[in-house]
C-alpha cells in the first residue's frame, strides 16, 4: 500500500519547489573553483521536510532533481549533486528527530540540540557522499579529466587537500540548509500552526 499525500502537502511541495528553482536561476550564490555553488536552493526543500515529514521531503528532492535538470546551468550533473547533498541534510534531520524526539509541532527546549545534531549527522553523511560523488562521477565529467588526475587538479587550483576543498564548502552549505531552513520554518509555523495538522 502506497503512501498518500494530502492536497495541502502537494501544494506545499509545488510552491517550495518553485521557490527552489527560482533561487537556482537568481544570482544569489557564491561559486567555488570546481563548480559547486553555495546558495539557497535547498532551503525550501528542507522546509518541505520539516513541514511534511520524510516522504514529503524525499518527494521534493526527487522533483528538485527533475526541475534543476531542466533549468540549471549545471544540467543533470549539478542537479544530481544538489539533490544528493540535500537528501544527506534530510537524513541528518531524520537522525536528529529520532535521537532527540523533537517535533516542530511541540517545540520545546530541544530545538538547539536538534539543530546541532541534525547538522552534524547530515555532515557525517554529506561529506563522504560528496567526496565520493565528486571523485567518481562529477569532477571527472565536469573537468574532462581522467579520474586519476581529479584530486591533483582540485588541490592545485585550491591549494588545499581534496577532502578540504570538497568538505569545507559542503559544511558551509549544510549550515545554511539546516539553520536557515529551521529559521524560515519556525516563524511560518507560529503564524500557521495548522500546516502540521
Amino acid at each position: 500500500m502506497g503512501v498518500r499525500m494530502s492536497s495541502r502537502e502537494i501544494a506545499l511541495i509545488g510552491m517550495m519547489l518553485g521557490l527552489s528553482l527560482l533561487f537556482d536561476v537568481m544570482p544569489i550564490e557564491m561559486p567555488t573553483v570546481w563548480g559547486m555553488k553555495i546558495d539557497l536552493v535547498a532551503v525550501p526543500i528542507i522546509m518541505v521536510y520539516l513541514l511534511t515529514g520524510f516522504t514529503g521531503g524525499l518527494t521534493a528532492v526527487l522533483l528538485l532533481f527533475a526541475g534543476l535538470s531542466v533549468v540549471s546551468s549545471a544540467s543533470w550533473l549539478g542537479a544530481m549533486m544538489k539533490s544528493f547533498a540535500t537528501l544527506a541534510v534530510i537524513v541528518g534531520f531524520e537522525v536528529a528527530k529520532r535521537a532527540t524526539g523533537f517535533e516542530l509541532s511541540t517545540g520545546g527546549g530541544k530545538l538547539v540540540v536538534f539543530a546541532v545534531l541534525a547538522y552534524l549527522a547530515g555532515l557525517a553523511v554529506r561529506i563522504p557522499l560528496m567526496l565520493a560523488l565528486n571523485y567518481y562521477v562529477a569532477l571527472e565529467i565536469w573537468l574532462g579529466l581522467p579520474r586519476e588526475q581529479v584530486v591533483q587538479a582540485v588541490e592545485s587550483w585550491t591549494g588545499v587537500p581534496f577532502w578540504v576543498a570538497i568538505g569545507l564548502p559542503n559544511a558551509i552549505q549544510s549550515a545554511i540548509d539546516v539553520f536557515l531552513g529551521l529559521a524560515a520554518t519556525i516563524p511560518v509555523l507560529r503564524r500557521l500552526p495548522h500546516l502540521l495538522d
